[in-house]
């Protein structure tokens, strides 16, 4: 190993053992961390090649697919209201808190479930999204519970 590596690599060392790495992430955080990971699972499993933006942009990642390259919010919710999982619409890079209508899909997991639930974003009109996976007839979204055909629409 020449000289110059090894000073490279002593000092990336160096920087990763004197940072502050005690701080935690929140729940939420790594609940939301769980599901990236999943869903970069699952879209390689199936084949697809999930990309993450360089920058910050509204959507988590461009998927491409046999439907071609999908702009994807994931999202993701382990707290259960009565009957349904709530999720909130509203992305950190949207205007006004909206999710942008540059997304093609929303890609929401259940954790407690581990369930997936693939939406067209034009469906989505609310901030609040209400999944009811127990009782179909409430559940305006049940026709996308555990169903990946819009990467292959």
């Amino acid at each position: 190993m020449d000289e110059v590596q090894y000073d490279s690599y002593t000092t990336l060392a160096y920087l990763y053992d004197t940072q502050d790495l005690t701080m935690p992430s929140s729940n939420a955080q790594r609940i939301g961390a769980i599901a990236e990971a999943r869903f970069i699972t699952e879209c390689l499993e199936r084949a697809f090649e999930p990309h993450t933006p360089t920058t910050p942009m509204p959507w988590d990642y461009i998927v491409h697919c046999p439907a071609g390259d999908l702009k994807v919010q994931i999202k993701s919710t382990s707290v259960r209201d009565r009957s349904a999982y709530t999720v909130n619409s509203s992305c950190g890079a949207s205007v006004k808190g909206h999710m942008s209508d540059d997304i093609d899909v929303v890609g929401i997991y259940i954790s407690p479930l581990q369930e997936w639930w693939m939406i067209p974003r034009y469906l989505i009109k609310s901030k609040t999204i209400k999944l009811y996976p127990e009782n179909p007839s409430k559940s305006k979204y049940k026709q996308y519970q555990n169903n990946w055909s819009v990467y292959y629409e």
